[in-house]
């Protein structure tokens, strides 16, 4: 698998995997936008450790760009739970090499306008 496919592969788990797994791939620092409001840091930890998870997310018209230590995604997402209806959000998520690892350093979902 590629550098950009274990990236776009992480990204997909990171809506997947245990509030625990996620907060370890995510830089202290992270910032995050939503509908709701911005986060920060251990403000994430929080929020994704209060709710419930996605149970599946398909990510479609994707988008890259690759620095020497950064990884931009864009995608449009589709995420699903059991107990409630399709989620859909345009994203942008910014991967950062750390040393041997990769770690998400931003992440920012916007409910794209009915139309």
């Amino acid at each position: 698998m590629s550098m950009i496919e274990e990236r776009w592969a992480d990204e997909e788990a990171w809506w997947t995997m245990s509030a625990a797994e996620a907060w370890h791939r995510t830089h202290p620092s992270c910032v995050m936008a939503f509908a709701s409001g911005l986060l920060q840091g251990e403000e994430i930890l929080a929020a994704i450790d209060g709710g419930p998870r996605w149970d599946s997310v398909v990510m479609t018209d994707r988008l890259m760009v690759e620095g020497e230590d950064c990884i931009v995604l864009a995608y449009r997402a589709t995420a699903k739970r059991a107990e409630g209806g399709d989620y859909v959000a345009l994203c942008t998520s910014t991967w950062v090499r750390q040393a041997d690892d990769w770690q998400l350093i931003q992440h920012q979902q916007t409910v794209p306008a009915a139309g």
